[in-house]
């Protein structure tokens, strides 16, 4: 058989046509000429002459035209059809509002970051005023606040960040300590709360990711490229996506020095193109990993099965107090461990950690017990340039995790030895071998190298003398 190049669909939409065409013609079959001899459909031509107006033939504009116009009718059903059966695009109509929502929580959040002053007067030093505090991420935030304490009415509000206590800076200091600030004081008391301090300045990395959608499992990676922003109380969202529905953007997004964090990506080209994916969950800034949901705006939703990044970069502030936080020249802080009453009182179980911050020195002292050398001080450490040990973790049940160490500083000393020269393996191991007390100097700056003192002349050793045995 040979092969025409003409599909059956072809085919049959040719057939139509012909049926139309002979319609018009008011005939069928041969009619036109010859008496049903000669032409493919009967008679002389079947399309005529095309400056012929009468006869069998039609002419071959109007033959044209109506091929046009049948073929453009079809299309546009296979467009409906493409249209129901495709991937409903922007089909979720509260898929805007839950993007809105987001959004609306973020200007809370910037707008819970406005400095706040609190004023109340306390007669007596027994008087509770009936707020709780809490460390978070290198600030101190309220916790809680008595409906019937002196606060009450204030303006202050659980999860705001507190910046001075009667004009103590928080920086560098732990709940406890500015707790013991308040019961101790009398008269009256003023609290300023304000934005949080960040645990750093950015962060990026690449996140491999894998989701389920309608019963299967994709994979993917993710770039989050967090910009610090104090205005929104937390960290821009910028970045790209690349999955099984192609790669797209993200166009906006925050999250929170705390890790709650949601982002919106679009696809901008392709067949996909209009799609976007609300992310929403929380971000894990000692583990590198987000848990969390995801929804687009097609109606499908689920769950990210995993979400962990291995190449993280961070960038540190330096925190520094406000010319209004200008802090005390020597304060001694003791922690309270879990394991303490509620009157603050020590018992044999809690390690003994003191503070010491020197106002016209950016170093921060801390000692702590280490009662045998097989106890875990909870500290993480590297060095990035293979020496001057920076502090990358503190563990929250660790020796130090009430001092004044915070993660981001550089190590100075450990016990008088200078670690300024040494690597992050070899500062681990000095800790790991003491027992007792272990004292760690730490600050915003890189330690200066250590110069050795030139070793004083000394004269010539007399030669040896070998006496022998009496």
């Amino acid at each position: 058989m040979t092969d025409t190049g003409i599909s059956k669909d072809e085919n049959d939409i040719h057939d139509i046509v012909v049926q139309m065409v002979r319609q018009l013609r008011g005939g069928s079959g041969g009619g036109g000429g010859g008496g049903g001899g000669g032409g493919y459909y009967g008679g002389s031509s079947y399309y005529g002459s095309s400056r012929s107006s009468s006869g069998d033939g039609i002419p071959m504009g109007v033959v044209m035209a109506i091929i046009i116009v049948f073929l453009g009718v079809a299309g546009f059903i296979f467009y409906l059809q493409c249209k129901a059966n495709g991937n409903n695009i922007g089909s979720d109509k509260e898929f805007d509002a839950a993007v809105d929502s987001q959004r609306m929580k973020s200007t809370s959040l910037s707008s819970s970051q406005t400095s706040i002053t609190a004023t109340a007067y306390k007669p007596t030093s027994q008087m509770l005023c009936g707020i709780g505090m809490k460390g978070q991420n290198r600030s101190i935030i309220i916790s809680s606040i008595n409906p019937n304490g002196l606060f009450a009415n204030s303006g202050l509000k659980v999860g705001m960040f507190v910046r001075t206590i009667n004009n103590v800076s928080t920086i560098g200091r732990t709940p406890a300590e500015m707790t013991q600030l308040i019961k101790e004081a009398i008269g009256q008391v003023t609290i300023v709360t304000g934005g949080a301090y960040p645990p750093f300045e950015s962060y990026s990395g690449t996140f491999d990711m894998s989701y389920v959608d309608r019963g299967k499992t994709f994979r993917g990676h993710v770039i989050l490229e967090l910009q610090q922003d104090n205005s929104v109380g937390g960290y821009r969202v910028t970045g790209t996506t690349a999955d099984a529905d192609g790669t797209a953007t993200i166009i906006d997004g925050l999250v929170t020095y705390d890790g709650d964090a949601w982002w919106l990506d679009e696809v901008s080209s392709g067949n996909d193109a209009g799609l976007k994916v609300l992310s929403t969950g929380k971000l894990d800034w000692s583990k590198n990993t987000f848990e969390g949901v995801w929804r687009a705006n097609t109606g499908q939703s689920g769950q990210y099965s995993s979400f962990q990044s291995t190449n993280v970069t961070k960038t540190f502030t330096h925190l520094t107090p406000t010319a209004e936080e200008t802090a005390p020249p020597v304060v001694v802080a003791t922690a309270v461990s879990p394991f303490s009453d509620t009157t603050g009182q020590i018992n044999d179980h809690t390690p003994i950690v003191t503070a010491v911050t020197d106002s016209s020195s950016p170093i921060v002292i801390a000692i702590a017990n280490k009662p045998t050398k097989d106890v875990l001080v909870g500290i993480g450490i590297k060095a990035p340039n293979g020496h001057s040990p920076q502090i990358t973790t503190i563990n929250p049940d660790g020796l130090f995790s009430t001092s004044a160490l915070r993660v981001g500083m550089y190590i100075h000393s450990i016990n008088n030895v200078s670690m300024s020269d040494k690597t992050a393996a070899e500062s681990t191991q000095v800790i790991k071998q003491l027992v007792g007390e272990v004292t760690i100097a730490a600050g915003w700056n890189i330690p200066a190298p250590v110069t050795a003192a030139p070793l004083p002349s000394a004269p010539p050793a007399e030669p040896e003398v070998y006496v022998p045995p009496v």
